[in-house]
């Protein structure tokens, strides 16, 4: 049983929280590729279902690598762009 202050969300709401397409997040339910549970033919999810899918949509973000001769990305294109002029 269901608590009674349990928050449903369905699909339309769902989708719109996720910043994803209804279809795409019908596909994942349906895959099983996310958590959500079915109420009288339509698709409802829960709060933990949507944190669950936060976090496996999430991707890490990752520093950029420091150039290894300190130069910035400018500077190394005008390096590069001049070695194959060169060439």
């Amino acid at each position: 049983m269901t608590p009674p202050d349990l928050r449903l969300y369905d699909l339309t709401e769902a989708a719109a929280i996720l910043r994803v397409t209804e279809s795409w997040l019908m596909r994942q339910l349906r895959d099983r590729r996310l958590a959500g549970r079915k109420v009288a033919r339509r698709w409802m999810l829960t709060e933990d279902d949507l944190r669950a899918a936060i976090d496996s949509m999430a991707s890490p973000a990752v520093a950029p690598r420091p150039d290894p001769a300190g130069l910035t990305p400018t500077s190394r294109r005008r390096v590069n762009r001049r070695a194959r002029g060169a060439a």
